[in-house]
């Protein structure tokens, strides 16, 4: 889990103090969690704002 917010952040670093060894995530991934957070954010903030 900790690898996979890393690479959404764009740290895809190898850590080899852990061992952890981190594969970095393909654009299309990043985009599309990217996209459903900003679109559940926007949902939210409206309706806030509406009530």
């Amino acid at each position: 889990m900790k690898c996979f917010i890393k690479s959404l952040l764009g740290q895809d670093s190898y850590e080899h103090a852990n061992n952890d060894v981190c594969t970095p995530l393909p654009q299309i991934v990043k985009s599309l969690v990217g996209s459903t957070l900003l679109i559940i954010a926007m949902v939210v903030l409206s309706h806030t704002l509406r009530i």
